[in-house]
């Protein structure tokens, strides 16, 4: 925006100081004068169209500093915006990989005890299997003592 006054204010000056150089000098050919006299008035006319291209011009570079200032600032503030965000983006993603890695290792542990307890519940398991197994085995000699004596009678 400031760059289209600027813009504008420059292509104003182009006009006043074009036509006003034209019009000075079509209004001193065409008036009745003496050459010194039309060399004095132009003179005059150039020297006043000089003075207000030069006002106009430091006009133009006030605006033109006011708003490279301005636009310094706002630069200036996006930029500590950006860095806030990314550091939030930052803290965030760091939390969000903290509480993964709990989770995991909570996840790993649990895992763990679960089959420590499964293994352990399987010796026993098998143990006790095997108890019973022997005792089969004695159940089944003690049944087959009194048959095998009997056979061999």
């Amino acid at each position: 925006m400031a760059n289209e006054t600027v813009s504008k204010n420059s292509g104003l000056l182009k006009g006043v100081l074009i036509g006003g150089v034209v019009g000075a000098a079509a209004a001193l050919l065409f008036a009745p004068k003496k050459g010194s006299e039309l060399r004095a008035d132009l003179a005059k006319k150039t020297s006043d169209a000089t003075d207000y291209a030069k006002r106009q011009a430091g006009v133009i570079a006030s605006q033109a500093k006011t708003t490279a200032e301005l636009a310094g600032k706002k630069a200036a503030e996006i930029t500590a915006k950006v860095q806030e965000l990314a550091s939030k983006a930052k803290t965030a993603a760091t939390e969000q990989t903290d509480a993964i890695k709990e989770t995991a290792v909570t996840a790993l542990t649990e895992t763990k005890e679960a089959a420590s307890s499964i293994k352990q519940h399987a010796q026993e398991a098998a143990a006790e299997s095997s108890e019973h197994l022997d005792n089969a085995k004695n159940e089944a000699k003690d049944n087959l003592s009194p048959i095998s004596a009997s056979v061999r009678e």
